[in-house]
């Protein structure tokens, strides 16, 4: 017998698991354009093919998930009413909401989620991301709007698994006639559809006027791609933008002091951090990387970069995500033992390497990359500094052999730490990007995966974490805030710990 899981919800609980505050709506007018400027451009509209996270934003305004977690985490239905699981932990069945469009007026239906999940896995499509599904066995139409997933094991992470955006349902129609174009051409039942997409200067999304939910109170948002910091500020101040992302935790100040502007400043599940190519001299010496770890002041460089704007910490995983180690301590900051690690390694007069970095995508990260920069400085490695587009940079990274050292950052878009871990710390992760592998840890993520039990998952995963730090792939710097400048009439702009950042129900008053 199966045992009922969440019966169907109301309407309102859809605005809910987006995080949107819906009091925002009294009294306010909609319409109009919502001008949005943001660090880095969306690099496809392919939810297949996403693997960053403002990317994610401008994707999951147009397509949505069966499931997703309202702000509290709790799972919420979207394009599931509701679901069961079987007494053998090895079937989930979801009921579908009815009355449903795609945005080219074909049904969304269990075929259509079945299409959505057989093309992620199909090697012709190649996404990066086809690990997201990788626990589906097989997905059953039981009829037009039953849905069934069977997996060959128990998968404890199942429905945190479902409200990843790679996992967002697609049109059937266009994805069979756009293929590979698909990301350029998108379709799917969310609030927004694309209107226009220059590359790297502007996107717009358009109103979806046969929305099955709430629709949007604004017509238009735009989009605007502005990676410098300063340039960002200065339009909010100015009011030739309504929104923008990222604020320099110098500039929030100032801006607090404008009677025209508003922060919105939010804890997040990110973790940013200094890789290192395991596979890559002199990174594959493990004391060369421990001897990274204990040139860096993390603490410094949050305090006089960031201006305290963020948490100091030693795990890779976010500590306010459930599951994370939360005692694990970041390396003593100690120049002495860095010299003599770098020393033993072969290096006592240190080295010169490229160093990667972003701009406009993580708080001030050029700026804490160059403190990072000074800092290794004092040890002896001497790391040249690259700034390569949002785009390249990602490009670059997925090569695997162009970059020996490089500042990035870790969400969760899940809230459950299997799917980082799979990504990140599995030997054919695909932000893989240290080119780590140790087959114990592998072999500790296939286990969290299928151990039912909480406490004993947690445990597991206590272990791997462990060993990732021991090993030293990544040093993490801080656990990155997220702040956001508004203009004081714009209201309902809600902001996620898995950075979704929703503008369903913005409005200008």
């Amino acid at each position: 017998m199966k045992k009922q899981i969440l019966i169907v919800a109301a309407v309102t609980a859809v605005f809910l698991a987006v995080g949107i505050d819906v009091s925002f709506a009294a009294g306010a007018k909609g319409g109009g354009t919502l001008a949005y400027a943001t660090g880095t451009d969306a690099t496809t509209l392919d939810p297949q093919f996403v693997t960053d996270v403002p990317t994610s934003r401008m994707v999951m305004h147009i397509h949505e998930t069966l499931v997703y977690p309202d702000v509290e985490g709790n799972m919420q239905p979207i394009l599931a009413e509701s679901w069961s699981i079987s007494d053998d932990k090895l079937t989930w069945t979801f009921k579908l909401r009815k009355g449903v469009q795609f945005h080219d007026g074909t049904p969304f239906n269990a075929e259509a989620v079945k299409y959505t999940f057989d093309r992620i896995q199909d090697p012709g499509i190649g996404s990066p991301r086809k690990s997201a599904a990788k626990a589906v066995k097989e997905v059953k139409v039981i009829d037009e709007h039953t849905v069934a997933f069977v997996t060959d094991k128990p998968f404890a992470p199942f429905l945190a698994q479902l409200s990843a955006y790679n996992l967002a349902i697609i049109s059937p129609a266009e994805g069979k006639k756009q293929g590979k174009k698909y990301g350029q051409n998108p379709c799917g039942t969310g609030p927004f559809k694309l209107g226009s997409w220059s590359p790297g200067e502007k996107m717009v999304l358009s109103r979806n006027d046969s929305y099955w939910g709430e629709k949007p109170a604004i017509d238009k948002l735009e989009v605007r791609i502005v990676p410098e910091d300063s340039s960002r500020v200065m339009m909010l101040l100015g009011g030739e933008v309504d929104v923008i992302s990222s604020v320099p935790p110098v500039m929030i100040s100032r801006l607090e002091k404008s009677k025209d502007v508003r922060i919105i400043k939010k804890t997040g599940f990110r973790t940013v951090y200094i890789g290192l190519n395991n596979t890559m001299k002199p990174f594959d010496d493990l004391r060369v990387r421990r001897a990274v770890a204990h040139a860096i002041d993390s603490e410094a460089i949050v305090k006089g970069v960031l201006g305290g704007v963020g948490t100091v910490g030693g795990g890779f995983e976010s500590p306010v995500i459930p599951g994370a180690h939360k005692d694990l301590k970041p390396y003593a900051y100690n120049p002495a033992e860095s010299k003599k690690l770098l020393a033993e390694a072969g290096y006592p007069n240190g080295f010169t390497v490229r160093f990667y970095t972003p701009t406009g995508r993580y708080l001030m990260d050029r700026q804490v990359a160059e403190a990072v920069q000074a800092q290794l400085k004092e040890v002896g490695i001497d790391a040249r500094l690259q700034v390569p587009d949002w785009g390249a940079y990602q490009a670059l990274l997925d090569k695997g052999t162009e970059a020996p050292i490089f500042l990035l950052g870790k969400g969760s878009p899940t809230g459950d730490l299997d799917l980082t871990a799979t990504l990140c710390a599995a030997c054919k992760g695909k932000m893989n990007h240290f080119n780590y592998c140790n087959p114990e840890v592998d072999k500790l993520i296939e286990q969290q995966r299928s151990t039912v039990d909480v406490k004993e998952r947690n445990e597991v995963l206590a272990k791997l974490q462990e060993i990732f730090y021991r090993e030293v792939p990544a040093v993490v710097l801080f656990y990155e805030d997220q702040i956001y400048g508004t203009r004081a009439n714009v209201k309902g702009v809600e902001v996620n710990p898995n950075e979704f950042v929703g503008f369903f129900k913005a409005v200008k008053e």
